[in-house]
């Protein structure tokens, strides 16, 4: 029977996730079962007080193009989850996030924030956050359809 471990850094952050054969007693390794194995979102949270705990980003957008005309806009919708993806309704601090290397804050009201993008130029943008345990990254891509 294969044994499960989550492999943390001394901070606590999950690094690594292991199958091994047999039993490890580690300070650095701590026993998860499978279901958590297999759970990708387990890598990058903490192991706080005996818990798994981490805050990821998911964005979805209302259109996949705009036109660059500077007046059709793209509304970007950014929830917050845990491990699990439960959205964290109680999560209302402010958000970074980054478009093309312009920052900006964003205040999400019950784990849920909105930004809505005009362009007047074509091309396509990256628009991330930054400093969650996960970031989420969204190609938006404004094109006159040539």
């Amino acid at each position: 029977m294969p044994n499960y471990y989550a492999q943390i850094e001394q901070d606590g952050r999950v690094f690594a996730l292991s199958e091994l054969a047999g039993e490890v007693t580690a300070s650095d390794m701590i026993p998860i079962n499978e279901e958590l194995y297999q759970n990708n979102r387990l890598l990058y949270t903490r192991y706080v007080d005996g818990e798994f705990k981490g805050l990821f980003a998911q964005m979805e957008s209302d259109k996949s193009v705009i036109k660059p005309d500077g007046e059709e806009m793209l509304t970007v919708t950014i929830t917050m989850t845990d491990l699990l993806g439960k959205v964290q309704s109680e999560f209302n601090e402010e958000l970074d996030i980054e478009l093309n290397g312009m920052k900006q804050t964003v205040k999400p009201t019950k784990g849920v924030a909105e930004i809505t993008i005009s362009s007047d130029e074509p091309g396509d943008f990256l628009m991330k956050t930054i400093g969650l345990d996960r970031n989420a990254e969204l190609k938006v891509v404004v094109s006159d359809g040539n």
